[in-house]
């Protein structure tokens, strides 16, 4: 009877297609099988690129659809061979009696399930340019951790800062996502760069700042920040601020 359903299921999606939310909830109830219309499609060990390829599905053969994580699906190859191929591969090679398959995209909902996300920023820190590379993990929809590398530039002159933030999401279920920062930096300011702070070389800082994120379809996001830095060295302290926008990618 099981099988019965799924090959029903996997009718229904073909003679209609199926909106992206519609397509993910059918195969993740019950999951489709599909047949493999190209020479063959690849197997990884996890869904990345940079795991190895272990198992092979050829040309006529069935899969079964067991989950997705961003644009990389599980299978589950006839005889028993479960890994990971990506969506585009997928989509292209699976067309059951010639169709092709309706695969959901990737949407709002899986940048919430998804852990690990790298970015790129750019933005004015006080009068000068900078820019800085990002590395966050999220075990929870509504918290994640992050570490910085960045780089400040004024009149040929060039600092550098580091810092390791926690951000708070307390409303992550809308595309356009506000949330809170707050966190420690560490800097090195060059000699020359007096239009920063005068007569200081490295220095300690902590910063709070707010953001939003927007989504913008696939694996990407865009950021928009503003953060306040109290940096202090030798009994000193002076107050900083941050605007810069950004793209960040998840998986």
């Amino acid at each position: 009877m099981r099988r019965l359903s799924r090959r029903i299921l996997v009718g229904l999606m073909l003679a209609a297609p199926l909106s992206p939310t519609a397509a993910q909830t059918a195969f993740e109830n019950d999951a489709a099988v599909l047949q493999v219309v190209d020479p063959f499609i690849e197997l990884h060990t996890a869904p990345g690129r940079g795991y190895p390829v272990f198992h092979v599905i050829e040309k006529g053969e069935q899969v079964e659809l067991i989950k997705r994580k961003t644009n990389w699906y599980k299978v589950r190859s006839s005889d028993g061979q479960e890994g990971w191929t990506k969506a585009t591969q997928l989509g292209r090679t699976l067309q059951p009696t010639g169709l092709p398959a309706d695969l959901p995209e990737v949407s709002h909902g899986e940048y919430l399930e998804s852990s690990w996300r790298v970015g790129f920023t750019a933005g004015l820190f006080e009068e000068s340019t900078s820019f800085s590379l990002t590395v966050g993990y999220r075990p929870l929809t509504w918290i994640g951790a992050e570490v910085e590398a960045g780089k400040i530039y004024n009149r040929s002159v060039t600092s550098d800062y580091y810092s390791a933030n926690l951000i708070f999401e307390p409303m992550h279920q809308w595309d356009v996502t506000p949330y809170l920062l707050t966190g420690i930096s560490r800097f090195s300011f060059d000699a020359r760069q007096k239009v920063l702070l005068s007569d200081l070389g490295d220095a300690d800082g902590v910063n709070v700042g707010g953001g939003l994120s927007y989504y913008v379809g696939r694996n990407f996001l865009i950021r928009a920040e503003y953060r306040v830095y109290s940096v202090s060295s030798n009994s000193e302290s002076t107050g900083l601020s941050e605007w810069k926008i950004g793209l960040n990618t998840f998986f």
